[in-house]
């Protein structure tokens, strides 16, 4: 994060003393010595936090989601950090490494960022960093980024933080649970060549084989590719229990839609994670999707206090259900940045 001081503070103490008499001397201009950069902060100005999240076209459940989470951290903290309100606006992403780049520059550009919540996606995250973090010594602290290369400790980029969880423990959980529970003994994947999605599929591969299993096939699609026929007939020739299908709301709903048509996948069980754990993607895969299985935060692990939050969630934005699984780490990523600056020992390496 870049230090920032609080100008109005220095401006209002001098002019008490004024006051008392004294012929006060000004005080002295501030000289910024960090590293990273400062930002001033006038008395009547905001601090602005800046956001890097997927806002439109078919993923913009998971941005907005997220982007819910942080507006209630901030309404939780009364709109204001050391007495100043909180600006609270930012860029959208789209979900690509093109858009984490745009989004990150257009951020970058503001010198009156402070900080940053975002990235959703890995693959936005691993384009933002080097402009956000290397080059204009921001903080970002992200609420759905999962690939564990960005909090691996030979790879971390100082300064990115994330609240959310590592796939090297959800696709490795997956795995478990379609060997153990399911007793399901092959499997095939689809990854849709993101970070993320290969990076998962990856760990459900190779977690599947050393509890015993046989994985028919690792299937690819591309990002816009509606037609899922041809991916999904290779894949019958296996004859697979389940088709593990990491990927995003579009794809996974023309996947979730097509399969049934596919002689030979008539009764194959379907497996996903939180990028299409969204009403949205519901809606594109139809019925297809009754007993499907989903890999997602736990939600009853944040005890009583998560359902006041729910309620507050679906009173101010007047939805029927939460959009997305990660509104809360977008809330816990934003109180993180909302805690008053206090000294502190250094941070251990993330997970």
């Amino acid at each position: 994060m870049r230090a920032f001081k609080i100008v109005g503070l220095l401006l209002i103490t001098a002019t008490l003393l004024s006051a008392c008499g004294g012929g006060v001397a000004p005080a002295a201009k501030f000289v910024c010595n960090d590293k990273l950069g400062c930002v001033d902060i006038g008395p009547n100005d905001p601090v602005h936090i800046a956001y890097a999240f997927v806002t439109s076209g078919d993923n913009s459940t998971l941005g907005l989601d997220t982007k819910y989470g942080a507006e209630l951290a901030i309404d939780d903290a009364g709109a204001k950090v050391l007495g100043h309100a909180i600006k609270f606006d930012g860029q959208d992403s789209g979900c690509t490494p093109e858009g984490g780049q745009a989004a990150a520059t257009k951020i970058a550009a503001d010198k009156t960022v402070v900080a940053v919540i975002g990235t959703n996606c890995s693959s936005e995250a691993r384009a933002a960093i080097p402009i956000l973090m290397t080059q204009s010594g921001l903080s970002m602290i992200s609420p759905s980024n999962t690939a564990p290369d960005l909090t691996d400790p030979a790879k971390h980029t100082a300064g990115y933080f994330r609240t959310a969880h590592n796939d090297k423990v959800q696709g490795a959980v997956a795995a478990d649970f379609v060997a153990k529970q399911l007793k399901f003994t092959k499997a095939a994947t689809i990854h849709d060549g993101s970070i993320y999605a290969q990076g998962l599929a990856g760990v459900f591969v190779d977690q599947f084989k050393k509890d015993g299993g046989t994985i028919t096939a690792q299937e690819a699609v591309n990002v816009g590719d509606k037609d899922m026929k041809p991916v999904l007939t290779r894949i019958a020739t296996g004859k697979p229990d389940l088709i593990y299908f990491p990927i995003f709301i579009a794809e996974g709903g023309f996947i979730a839609a097509q399969i049934r048509d596919v002689p030979g996948l008539e009764k194959t069980a379907m497996m996903g994670a939180d990028g299409i754990f969204s009403p949205d993607f519901l809606k594109a895969g139809g019925k297809n999707v009754v007993g499907m299985f989903w890999s997602s935060p736990n939600f009853s692990a944040f005890g009583s206090g998560y359902q006041a939050l729910v309620d507050k969630y679906l009173k101010k934005y007047n939805v029927k259900g939460t959009l997305a699984p990660q509104w809360q780490t977008g809330s816990d990523s934003d109180t993180c940045l909302l805690q008053e600056p206090k000294p502190h020992a250094p941070l251990p390496a993330q997970p």
